[in-house]
């Protein structure tokens, strides 16, 4: 009978050592497979999770001018685009037009995100300074249709606004357009992106 049980003692540890050395196997590969499989969603769903705060910005942000200075140049302009229309015609017109355009949709762009108000209101602005400058230095400069020799600065003022009514409303529009898409781009983009229930 002893040699009989010492005959199935080897198969017994052989059988218990396989069975353990399997079983170790088993649950290290499958605990490596949940911890990496876990890693990776995790991951995943908190890069995915995590806002991208970074506003998406111009080319040339970074080296805007001050506010200051873009108003001091659409000033000087305009200022020179009507001397030199005065000059070539003797009185404002078609030249002043387009460069309130080109001065108001410049400022538009160049001006700093948080002066962005300014470049918005800027062209009315800009020709009501003009017009009231021209009333008073060169009142002939403002040649509206029916405006008597004797017209007041007040009238003159209204009749140039009138006059250049067409070249105001684009220059404003285009204005408020771009100041709107640059307000828009300058805000955080937040992607919000909820993770997937297991």
């Amino acid at each position: 009978m002893a040699g009989v049980h010492g005959a199935h003692l080897p198969g017994s540890t052989t059988g218990a050592t396989t069975g353990a050395t399997t079983g170790a196997t088993t649950g290290a590969t499958t605990g490596a497979t949940t911890g990496a499989t876990t890693g990776a969603t995790t991951g995943a769903t908190t890069g995915a999770s995590t806002p991208d705060e970074r506003p998406r910005r111009a080319p040339w942000v970074g080296a805007e001018p001050p506010a200051t200075q873009v108003v001091a140049g659409a000033v000087a302009l305009l200022l020179g685009a009507a001397v030199v229309e005065i000059l070539l015609r003797g009185s404002l017109g078609l030249i002043v037009g387009l460069t309130l355009v080109l001065v108001a949709v410049t400022a538009a762009l160049l001006v700093p995100p948080r002066d962005l108000f300014t470049a918005g209101v800027l062209p009315p602005l800009l020709l009501l300074a003009l017009l009231v400058v021209m009333s008073v230095v060169h009142p002939d400069a403002i040649a509206a249709t029916r405006l008597a020799s004797s017209a007041s600065v007040p009238q003159r003022v209204i009749a140039g606004f009138v006059d250049l009514a067409g070249a105001l409303v684009v220059a404003h529009g285009l204005a408020l357009l771009l100041v709107a898409l640059r307000a828009r781009a300058s805000r955080p983009r937040l992607n919000r992106a909820v993770p997937r229930q297991p």
